[in-house]
């Protein structure tokens, strides 16, 4: 994607305006600004997002994870531009205009969104941690700051100790402590409120495929359910064995790794009899032995069968300790 910071910008197609208008700022830490102004409306409006990117294993796809439930994928078209994909990471087929391309010159967003983060107040100035990008900024002494100092002195453990809070916030340009140079400030328009004793999640990033615990949630297209969790599908690939879980029979196995090149081999399971769970089993297993390709989409998983087809798709699971 070419050196950063960097802006990519264009417009996209909307069902009920002229079009939307997205900036898309990446950093070197790998977070991100996202703005979405919305088009020929009489009154204008503008969605922010911020977050943390990520690339696919094979450096195809961009993968953005901010406050929405699922990741936003566009694919990485060398350094000059990015292409929306769809919500299930395949190309959208349109005449349309789907593409940002990238900016002479890196252009700040300010975004203005409620935000969730660690808090600190030591030495006469406020700290912000915001939790979706790990950016870091000091915080203006204005606007509903006075508000946000009372709930933390209140509220904190110890003195300096970091609070999660929860505020509507607008993120500019202003110049430091000092009157040195311009940098991204918190300006806290709306306090509302303390969370002790929380902490920001793990922030979002890829995924090794080796080492990795792995649950089914699509073969050949359709979504997989179950109606026991102890009947998920599972997968772990490492140091070149592949144990996993088939729906009713435990999995066992070898593979083999080139570059972005995969082949199961020797696959075998135990023998458990499971009415209910023998046609997911059964499609799992062919997949698997079908499987040429694979790539890993920040916490996705996909296999690809020799003619290029998606064929099972595994999401990260939440501990990739607690495997089979």
């Amino acid at each position: 994607m070419g050196e950063l910071p960097a802006s990519f910008t264009g417009d996209l197609p909307c069902a009920d305006c002229a079009g939307i208008r997205y900036r898309l700022n990446l950093f070197r830490d790998r977070s991100f600004f996202l703005s979405s102004t919305y088009l020929g409306r009489e009154v204008p409006h503008t969605d922010f997002d911020m977050g943390s990117w990520t690339p696919s294993s094979d450096k195809r796809v961009l993968v953005l994870m901010g406050g929405r439930e699922a990741p936003v994928m566009w694919r990485i078209d060398g350094s000059h531009a990015l292409s929306k994909l769809d919500l299930d990471g395949n190309e959208i087929a349109s005449v349309l205009n789907y593409t940002l391309t990238r900016d002479p010159e890196f252009t700040q967003i300010e975004p203005r969104q409620i935000l969730r983060g660690m808090y600190r107040y030591y030495a006469d100035a406020g700290i912000f941690t915001e939790c979706l990008s790990g950016q870091r900024w000091p915080v203006a002494q204005t606007a509903d700051n006075l508000a946000l100092e009372r709930a933390y002195q209140q509220a904190r453990s110890q003195p300096g100790a970091e609070l999660m809070v929860s505020l509507e916030g607008r993120v500019e340009m202003r110049p430091g402590m000092e009157g040195e140079r311009l940098q991204l400030t918190l300006v806290p328009q709306r306090f509302i409120g303390t969370s002790p004793g929380e902490a920001c999640g793990e922030r979002f990033a890829g995924v090794p495929l080796d080492g990795t615990g792995w649950r089914l949630v699509q073969l050949d297209g359709d979504a997989v359910f179950v109606d026991d969790a102890r009947r998920t599908p599972t997968l772990l690939l490492k140091d070149m064995r592949v144990s996993g879980f088939a729906g009713c029979n435990r999995l066992m196995g070898g593979y083999r790794l080139d570059a972005d090149a995969i082949r199961f081999t020797g696959l075998a399971t135990t023998r458990m009899a499971c009415p209910d769970a023998m046609d997911t089993e059964a499609a799992m297993l062919k997949a698997l032995q079908r499987t040429v390709r694979w790539n890993v989409l920040g916490r996705i998983l996909e296999l690809y069968d020799a003619q290029g087809a998606r064929i099972a798709r595994f999401a990260a699971r939440p501990d990739p300790s607690a495997s089979q």
